[in-house]
């Protein structure tokens, strides 16, 4: 019966959101183009430095362009949520949410740059020198779209969160973001239409293109990190920490980093554990990737700054070259144990309780 009651709730739930999404996409309107894209004849975004960019894009504050519902602000420096206005500005650094399943705020932060929250939904802004041409945003809790130019130059707005940060947004995206039982969080990013990447320690999500969608996870302590692709195909670089290579005609040796770029489809994953010595200050790593099956494709560890300590690929891709490959895990570094060669057996790609490579509660957010 509990299972019961549990499911009826989650399914009402999901209801709730796609139908939020649903007016929210009525909100924000057909896309249209800006003025940059107009004289350009669609052209791809303008590559100018932060400081080049005129005032078009932002306003030189926020404002609350509409409320339906229940809106409040929280400025910086104050403890005590206020009720937010229609066509009122308010300073950089304040936070914005919506309180109640039927509420909605749109916070225009430029003529064609907006965030909308819906929901039990709120966001904050960064607060910045009014010299400072570029904006961010913080998720701190639901659904949150927010709409940018699709000629919007690169490095001008960012969408933060403690475990990642969205760059080069251009075009419409949307975040459905939560707290997890363990104190970390969970965000769900989607790329609606444009473009955009996803940087954090130790990965980067090169480019996400209209329909691409990931789930990112994080643990309060930011020592394990989880990428899980749920829609499209993106590329994640993958850091594998520093290697040393010579050249072989003149014989010199140099120090430098390795990457794998691994392919993000529905139900890959990435699971990057990070451990803090109890001497010094490399910090010890560990990222692995696994398929649509769950099965581990690929594992390296390594610690920061530290060529020496490299343990180099560790998962085969047959059983047949798993000797080989533990014998130069030995050779790359003198404290590789047995342990290593037993992790290269299959494990599961999810945290405990949740299905191979997929999502935890198998109910994803429809945008």
């Amino acid at each position: 019966m509990n299972t019961l009651v549990r499911s009826i709730a989650a399914a009402a739930a999901m209801s709730g959101l796609a139908a939020i999404a649903k007016d929210i996409d009525e909100e924000l309107g057909e896309e249209s183009p800006s003025a940059g894209e107009e004289a350009s004849g669609g052209a791809a975004p303008a590559k100018g430095r932060p400081s080049d960019v005129d005032a078009r894009y932002f306003y030189t504050i926020p404002t609350v362009s509409r409320l339906d519902g229940a809106g409040e602000v929280l400025k910086p420096g104050s403890s005590e949520w206020i009720a937010a206005e229609e066509g009122r500005y308010y300073p950089l650094g304040s936070t914005f949410r919506t309180v109640g399943g039927e509420s909605r705020m749109t916070v225009q932060l430029g003529r064609e740059c907006g965030v909308v929250v819906a929901g039990n939904a709120s966001f904050a802004t960064r607060g910045q020198g009014l010299d400072d041409k570029t904006r961010s945003i913080a998720l701190v809790e639901g659904l949150i779209a927010v709409r940018l130019p699709r000629s919007l130059p690169e490095g001008l707005f960012t969408v933060t969160a403690p475990g990642f940060t969205v760059e080069n947004a251009a075009g419409e995206s949307r975040y459905l973001y939560a707290k997890t039982p363990d104190g970390g969080d969970k965000a769900t990013v989607r790329c609606v239409t444009g473009s955009m990447s996803v940087r954090g320690r130790h990965f980067h999500i090169l480019s996400m293109r209209a329909a691409n969608e990931v789930r990112v996870q994080t643990s309060s302590d930011l020592l394990f990190t989880g990428i899980y692709g749920t829609s499209g195909d993106c590329v994640c670089k993958l850091d594998q920490g520093l290697v040393k290579v010579s050249d072989v005609e003149t014989g010199e040796s140099r120090v430098i980093p390795k990457f794998l770029e691994w392919k993000m489809t529905p139900r890959t994953a990435v699971r990057i554990q990070r451990a803090v010595p109890a001497l010094g200050e490399n910090m010890a790593v560990s990222v692995m990737t696994f398929d649509a099956t769950g099965a581990l494709k690929n594992r390296c560890v390594f610690a920061e700054n530290r060529f020496e300590i490299n343990s180099g690929e560790l998962a085969p891709s047959s059983r047949s070259g798993q000797a080989e490959l533990v014998k130069k895990a030995a050779e790359a570094t003198s404290d590789t144990s047995a342990a290593d060669a037993g992790a290269t057996e299959e494990v599961s790609a999810e945290p405990e309780g949740s299905e191979k490579g997929g999502d935890e509660s198998g109910d994803e957010l429809e945008f």
